[in-house]
């Protein structure tokens, strides 16, 4: 009885990601400009005919020459399958992009592995983890990892950047709506994360303070989220 709830909440979750308006009702859009910039730069960088990946793309599409990758189907799904083993040969890709995807795996280490494998010599990486953020199950949640602690894992890559990409205050607000969400939940997991996300709406227009705040050269050490920019040499 103890994991009814989790798996009804995973159950509506999957529901929800079938419709790209409804996929948002599922958590709070929280800003990553330096990612954002990232991608949009690499994607940019290598123009419309390279080969790139998107592994564990849920609703969104980089652009019309990124394959999407996913676990389960959604409206913007080319690839259904496991990142612990890539249905692609050996250097297939220029580019692998990764966001909030190496959290909910078995084993990070293997994906990272996969990733490398399926890159061309010279091909980039470009994954987002999470450091200070609440337990989200999609249908798990295993890790976290600060700035040092992604590079290590990506030490098969020579580092282009790496950093925050979502700020202390993000940080702040998750664990704040979290935190209302449990007091007031009565017992109900389900009661709690519907107080969370109401919470987290209504207060959402305190995250421009992150705008400022990113750009401190230690924002990492309370970031929400981190980076790794890397190259397969």
């Amino acid at each position: 009885m103890t994991n009814s709830k989790p798996d009804l909440i995973a159950r509506v979750k999957h529901r929800l990601r079938q419709n790209r308006l409804l996929s948002y009702l599922i958590g709070c859009p929280y800003p990553a400009p330096r990612w954002n910039r990232c991608v949009r730069r690499l994607i940019r960088q290598l123009g419309p005919d390279a080969n790139i990946l998107d592994l564990g793309a849920g609703n969104r599409r980089h652009a019309p020459n990124v394959i999407n990758l996913e676990i389960e189907a959604t409206p913007e799904v080319d690839v259904i399958a496991d990142g612990h083993l890539l249905p692609f040969k050996d250097n297939t890709f220029d580019a692998v992009i990764s966001e909030a995807v190496l959290e909910h795996v078995h084993s990070p280490v293997r994906v990272v592995s996969e990733i490398y494998r399926v890159l061309k010599p010279g091909g980039y990486i470009c994954i987002a983890v999470p450091f200070l953020q609440g337990y989200h199950a999609s249908p798990h949640d295993y890790q976290r990892w600060t700035v040092p602690g992604i590079v290590q894992l990506c030490n098969a890559f020579s580092e282009i950047e790496s950093g925050a990409c979502a700020g202390p205050t993000t940080s702040l607000h998750w664990i704040f709506r979290e935190y209302i969400g449990l007091i007031c939940s009565f017992g109900s997991l389900l009661v709690a994360k519907a107080i969370s996300l109401l919470i987290g709406w209504l207060t959402f227009p305190f995250l421009i303070i992150d705008a400022l705040l990113s750009r401190h050269k230690h924002a990492h050490i309370l970031a929400s989220a981190v980076y790794f920019f890397g190259k397969k040499e």
